[in-house]
């Protein structure tokens, strides 16, 4: 691919896609719950790691637009891409990867919160397995001293794509439903497992109760 066509793609994607999710969340007939909590603990200086599963960001990437607040997006073309998409919803971004600067970008993300940001993370991601919670999110948030905000997403008319995250997408003017948890922390001693599971479980608590809005 030449370099004026590799250009052309990084002017024309970011914009495509951000033009599509714009559109398409102002159509959702959408419902909430749970978010003046929330909203009253980042006005209150708080610092919030938002817990999303990797599949069901499309809703809350809009919906949490112009907070300022932080995602890491990958060293790859594709994350080059996240990062402008991200950008133009008014989103932060730091760039890293399990791979490659993976330990520098999660410090820098840890000062960010050690300074009252907040950021929003995939506990599956990026590669999966599908709906299980990795340590990474849960040892950000107790050393930073942050709350966890678990959300939940679903929509009535909708398409899950064949990938390893079954990616939800709500189709246009669906009901869709977005669910944040109570803000919360763990109890002192838990062994990194029960915390695993319990940031799980209320993952699914969060996302049952959107299925269940969506479907009166």
């Amino acid at each position: 691919m030449s370099e004026f066509e590799n250009k052309l793609k990084a002017e024309l994607i970011p914009s495509l896609a951000y033009n599509l999710i714009k559109l398409t969340n102002r159509s959702y007939r959408l419902q909430v719950e749970g978010w003046g909590t929330v909203e009253n603990a980042l006005a209150a200086g708080d610092s919030i790691v938002f817990s999303s599963w990797h599949g069901k960001s499309w809703v809350p990437a809009y919906f949490l637009r112009d907070l300022g607040i932080y995602a890491l997006t990958s060293l790859s073309r594709d994350g080059s891409y996240m990062t402008e998409i991200l950008h133009k919803l008014g989103w932060e971004t730091i760039r890293g990867s399990s791979s490659r600067g993976a330990s520098r970008s999660l410090l820098a993300l840890y000062r960010k919160l050690q300074q009252g940001a907040s950021t929003a993370l995939t506990p599956d991601g990026p590669t999966g397995p599908i709906y299980e919670v990795k340590p990474g999110i849960i040892f950000l948030q107790e050393k930073a001293e942050s709350m966890l905000v678990p959300i939940g997403v679903d929509a009535r008319w909708k398409k899950n794509f064949a990938s390893w995250d079954r990616y939800l997408l709500p189709l246009p003017f669906s009901k869709t439903a977005l669910v944040f948890g109570e803000p919360f922390s763990f109890e002192a001693g838990l062994e990194m497992e029960r915390k695993q599971d319990i940031l799980k479980a209320k993952m699914k608590e969060v996302n049952s109760r959107a299925a269940e809005i969506v479907k009166k």
